[in-house]
């Protein structure tokens, strides 16, 4: 077994990157601040390759904890993965901490091997250079969804995400199962300023997109709450606007503003006329963000196309005008990106195909 001692001036402070071989494997053990404490991590290190298999108690100084799960599991298996993670037979456990880590299905192993998940409050989430994801998603579960209402772990035990123990009681949100008149329907809620009831429907999809046009109606009505919409998986656009514009919905949704009136278009997506003009509008992250107020619809419409593109690139929509974007108003669309804090580095106008 070599082991690899680098010093690294940093600030005019050395400090020391530690690197030890174990099977032809070259592995990172961290960065100390003094010689000795580099040495005291190496040795430990190779206790731990000397250790029984297994995850055994944990009472070292110098290696990180996670570092010490990565190792166990590099020693017993022959797999070194950067994540904190141990194999099992048919499952594995993701370590957060000494005590607390996640219970996975073998299956899942190559994803969470890729992707760090991080504990905030009670979200469980992975992130890459672009996006958060709750870990939820990865088993059907929408991230809104509140555990013992949505969705439960058979055993009780929370951390436990392996599928024979995940049992979803609703899929989409504002949707639960009830009865009335002594048959089971899906009841679509929403919360405005105190819950109204939608209405209720045969199918769990026809409530998820009843609770969908909810939202359209409450924000061309001039709402600013950041509703999150439902995905509907497996239907195509025709397929949906089908269902959409054929469902009925309560009264309390439909009844327009007393001071704004908004009409929706469809002939663009993302824009609803009111009486200033246009307002445009576009989805982000279960967001509705507001691009502003434009003179035409043509104009509302080229900057929501330039809103979809410097989100999305070109995997969003695409409105057909031509020009695709109207460069003089850029600085106000980016004027309102920046309250929403997702402005990049960069505000100059996205490319387009």
């Amino acid at each position: 077994m070599m082991s690899y001692i680098y010093p690294l001036l940093q600030n005019n402070l050395t400090r020391y990157k530690v690197y030890f071989v174990h099977e032809a494997k070259k592995i990172y053990l961290g960065l100390y601040d003094t010689l000795e404490y580099a040495e005291n991590a190496l040795q430990e290190a190779q206790d731990i390759m000397h250790r029984p298999k297994g995850v055994t108690p944990f009472h070292y100084h110098f290696i990180d904890f996670k570092k010490f799960i990565c190792l166990c599991n590099f020693r017993d298996y022959g797999i070194y993965i950067k994540n904190p993670i141990y194999v099992y037979n048919t499952f594995f456990h993701y370590y957060l901490s000494k005590d607390l880590f996640l219970t996975f299905d073998a299956k899942d192993l190559l994803f969470f091997s890729t992707y760090k998940i991080t504990k905030r409050g009670n979200y469980l989430y992975t992130q890459d250079n672009v996006t958060q994801q709750s870990i939820l998603s990865r088993f059907g579960i929408p991230p809104h969804s509140i555990l013992g209402t949505d969705y439960r772990h058979k055993n009780g035990d929370c951390y436990d995400f392996r599928r024979e123990n995940l049992e979803i009681i609703n899929t989409y949100k504002g949707v639960s199962l009830t009865q009335k008149n002594n048959k089971l329907v899906y009841t679509a809620k929403i919360f405005i300023h105190h819950t109204i009831v939608i209405g209720h429907y045969a199918s769990e999809i026809e409530a998820a997109i009843a609770y969908n046009k909810a939202i359209d109606m409450l924000i061309r009505n001039g709402s600013d709450k950041n509703y999150i919409k439902n995905t509907i998986p497996y239907l195509t656009l025709s397929e949906y606007n089908q269902i959409y514009d054929t469902l009925q919905i309560s009264p309390c949704i439909k009844t327009p503003s007393r001071h704004k009136r908004v009409v929706s278009t469809k002939k663009y997506r993302g824009i609803c006329k009111d009486k200033s003009g246009y307002r445009a509008s576009i989805g982000y992250k279960g967001k509705q963000i507001y691009l502003g107020i434009y003179p035409t619809e043509k104009r509302a419409a080229q900057a929501y196309n330039y809103a979809s593109f410097y989100l999305y690139g070109n995997n969003g929509h695409i409105n057909s005008t031509n020009p695709l974007i109207y460069d003089h108003d850029s600085k106000q669309i980016v004027k309102h990106l920046t309250k929403y804090n997702i402005l990049k580095t960069s505000t100059k106008a996205p490319h387009t195909p």
